[in-house]
């Protein structure tokens, strides 16, 4: 199993406060109101959504590479197994992986420079396929 890590974090510092902060009025609403309207509530889902998400994201890996499936975390979570891979193609910092009619694109630049060679050299050996440094 191959995993591959962020070198660094997606988000800005200051957007980790953004859930708690929603959060802590949501409920300052609940605690000091006696009537709730549709908008208490929605800054407790906005909270509670945030927060969690940013929590998911920070420990994820970016990209797992299991037995027979290539899994890409993130808000939505895209996997394809490896047996279906018809090719790659690298631009820039984005590397592009081909699958029958679909195109999964990978974001080079938020992984390590050890990682993007594991990576590459993992697909190279997996189908060996024109790929442009």
């Amino acid at each position: 199993m191959i995993n591959i890590k962020f070198k660094r974090s997606k988000y800005k510092f200051g957007t980790y406060w953004t859930g708690p902060i929603f959060l802590l009025l949501g409920i300052s609403y609940f605690v000091t109101e006696q009537v709730y309207q549709w908008n208490h509530y929605a800054y407790l889902f906005v909270g509670v959504g945030t927060t969690l998400f940013l929590i998911f994201d920070k420990q994820a890996n970016y990209i797992a590479i299991d037995n027979d499936k290539l899994v890409i975390n993130g808000l939505w979570t895209r996997w394809l197994y490896l047996k279906d891979i018809t090719g790659f193609e690298i631009n820039g910092d984005h590397l592009k992986i081909s699958k029958n009619n679909r195109e999964i694109n990978i974001d080079l630049s938020l992984i390590t420079e050890a990682s993007k060679t594991e990576l590459i050299s993992f697909l190279e050996e997996l189908r060996p396929v024109k790929s442009n440094h």
